[in-house]
């Protein structure tokens, strides 16, 4: 996390810590060491905390000192020593129960989902108060999803703009995208002092830029007046690229002065003297990270401003005029917490970017997107997802205005250094829609069948299946689709699909089962109670279906044909199918079938089902007469063939009816 030390830690975290140590007189040495810590001198409070170890006795000292190591190495950045030392700490039984979260955020920030997640249940047994152990234990969960299943996005690190040191917030240059400033620790920058905080050199502000043949140049370091021997970054630039607002944190004498939002104009190639933005906020607050929105009248930032959430929070100011900016406002609670948002950027139609630790995340930083609501406030955050996040630190994120090109930071394994910066590319979205059409009673393809697409944006296409009865489209994104197929002997059939919400490629698997016009159709999930016509309720599925196709042709008349088996006499058996098929027409008249498309028939047992396709005992072309049954010496075979025999079919009379309402 050196990017939070160098540009944003003045003033900015204030770590509390439950003394063991109070009733007892601390040595110099663990003094020099507090103090070192209450100065965010991290990289030197770590050394001081390891000599005031070797020359105590005390255990309860020594947790102490262990403890505080840790949140050193965490705070600089180093997660490896800092998840060593805090399980250290419990294992010198450190009191406060403080000590698991931060082993669990740093075993998370580690890719250690599994252990993380004991540590955070530890946490929320010993303080179930706290919302961050149930935060950090579902974080774990999501991180482990989203690992499985990344997004689109495409991310590779940029292996000439990065040094071996800490490289970070990129922001566009100008309007076409060919310059981008960022901001480093590398050497030979405007001063080779040390800063205590991070054990590397002050960081400055660098730019580069793109050449014909797409490579950007090695980085260049701006000059005086931008750069001093402080910490410089955190910059944005107006689309021109003739204004520079940035985060200036001045030091003198080893001692911080704060961190401030600073503005300088270029004239040609030269950038003016920087003045500090004239924000009204109160002493000892720190600013830092500026966004600018494209017409340059809104500016948003983090601060530690009083009245916000916690942490470092997000504030938006308004220009009132030239140099002059609104009192801040906090952006609400959707966006920020009791942890740190920072690192925002406002894209070209409103959308914020920004990276937190108090939202569900993979660990560290991750990087958010919130839209503007239709009162033009950020209502809602959705999380970037994995590979634009990681388990690490994910911050800094600029866009194209296209939405699908861009820069973001992170310390994420393969990196060159500390913080290295990353290009990203969103492809296109991949959609698809293929299928194959078959005959219902057969299952033979049907080839030359014409299938037609229509989009809710009112564009369509058509093709023919091919000779192996297939088809296939290309579809776009966030638009519902209609398909319609027909073929001549067929009744048509229409479907919908679509492709809102589908933030992934995909290929839609559409077949398409067709019913014949002259054959007769059995719909095998009509059934009946034994000498009942009522329908069953998993009865109307089949009814639902044919009903569809029905709507879907509305010039045909089909007969509906219902049957039983022997059982009873013939005379009881035609007046009961008779009524089962009445029964099935009232149905589908109730649900808005034209009551002239239908003929209702019971022919009770005078039609015995012939066998089309071998099951069992019965053979292909077998016919379930009343003499074939009684043959049959096996009870459950008699069963299954009356079964056959009890069914309710259809087929199509003929296809020039004309429905009442077009014949009026």
């Amino acid at each position: 996390m050196n990017f939070f030390l160098r540009i944003t830690t003045v003033l900015f975290c204030i770590v509390c810590f439950s003394s063991n140590i109070n009733a007892q007189k601390k040595s110099r040495k663990m003094v020099k060491a507090d103090q070192a810590f209450s100065l965010e001198q991290y990289n030197k409070a770590a050394e001081l905390y390891q000599k005031a170890y070797q020359t105590t006795k005390s255990r309860a000292v020594k947790s102490e000192i262990i403890f505080k190591q840790a949140e050193c190495y965490r705070l600089s950045g180093n997660k490896k020593r800092a998840e060593s030392y805090y399980k250290r700490a419990i294992k010198a039984k450190y009191p406060d129960v403080i000590v698991y979260l931060r082993y669990a955020d740093i075993l998370r920030m580690n890719e250690k989902y599994e252990e993380a997640k004991e540590q955070y249940q530890k946490y929320i047994q010993l303080n179930p108060s706290d919302i961050s152990g149930e935060m950090g234990f579902k974080s774990c969960d999501y991180a482990i999803n989203w690992l499985a299943n990344p997004t689109r996005y495409k991310v590779e690190i940029m292996p000439l703009v990065n040094s071996r040191f800490s490289d970070f917030s990129p922001s566009f240059g100008n309007g076409e995208y060919s310059e981008i400033y960022f901001t480093s620790s590398r050497s030979g920058g405007f001063s080779n002092k040390v800063d205590d905080r991070t054990g590397e050199t002050f960081t400055d502000i660098y730019s580069s830029k793109l050449n014909k043949k797409g490579k950007w140049s090695v980085p260049i370091m701006l000059e005086e007046p931008i750069n001093t021997a402080g910490n410089e970054g955190s910059v944005v630039l107006n689309k021109r690229g003739t204004t520079m607002y940035f985060t200036k944190c001045d030091v003198q004498k080893k001692k911080s002065l704060g961190c401030n939002i600073y503005v300088s104009n270029r004239k040609g190639k030269v950038w003016g003297p920087p003045t500090m933005l004239q924000i009204k906020v109160d002493s000892n607050t720190t600013l830092g990270h500026p966004t600018i929105s494209e017409d340059e009248t809104t500016l948003i930032f983090s601060s530690d401003l009083s009245g916000g959430y916690g942490g470092k929070d997000l504030w938006i100011v308004k220009q009132q005029k030239r140099g002059k900016w609104s009192d801040p406002v906090n952006l609400g609670p959707a966006v920020n917490t009791s942890n740190d948002e920072m690192f925002p950027f406002l894209h070209s139609d409103g959308t914020l970017y920004f990276a937190s630790t108090g939202h569900i995340g993979m660990g560290g930083f991750d990087i958010f997107k919130s839209y503007l609501d239709e009162n033009g406030n950020y209502s809602s955050i959705t999380n970037l997802k994995y590979p634009v996040n990681t388990s690490g630190h994910d911050f800094g994120m600029i866009i194209e205005k296209s939405g699908e090109r861009g820069y973001l930071t992170s310390d994420r394994k393969g990196g060159k250094g500390g913080d290295d910066i990353y290009q990203f590319e969103l492809p296109p979205l991949v959609l698809s829609m293929r299928g194959v059409v078959t005959d219902s009673k057969t299952g033979a393809i049907i080839t030359n069948a014409k299938v037609i697409l229509s989009s809710s944006k009112g564009e369509g296409a058509e093709t023919k299946t091919d000779n192996t009865g297939s088809y296939n489209f290309k579809l776009d994104p966030l638009l519902s689709y209609e398909i319609l197929v027909a073929s001549e002997g067929y009744l048509n059939k229409k479907m919908t699909e679509t492709t809102v919400g589908i933030d992934k490629n995909k290929v839609f698997i559409i077949d398409v089962i067709m019913d014949p016009v002259k054959k007769e159709i059995i719909l095998p999930k009509i059934e009946y109670d034994f000498a009942k016509w009522d329908l069953r309720d998993k009865s109307t599925s089949d009814l639902d279906m044919l009903a569809e196709a029905l709507k879907d042709n509305p010039n045909v008349v089909i007969e509906l044909k219902s049957h039983t088996d022997f059982v009873g006499d013939n005379k009881s058996n035609l007046r009961l199918s008779q009524k089962r098929a009445d029964a099935c027409i009232s149905y589908l008249v109730s649900v808005g079938i034209d009551p002239g498309q239908l003929v209702a028939v019971g022919v009770g047992e005078d039609e015995p089902f012939v066998i089309e396709k071998k099951d069992g005992r019965f053979k292909e072309g077998d016919v379930l007469t009343e003499s074939y049954i009684n043959k049959i010496k096996f009870r459950k075979n008699k069963k299954k063939a009356h079964q056959y025999n009890r069914r309710t079919s259809f087929k199509v009379l003929r296809e020039d009816y004309v429905p009442q309402s077009d014949s009026k």
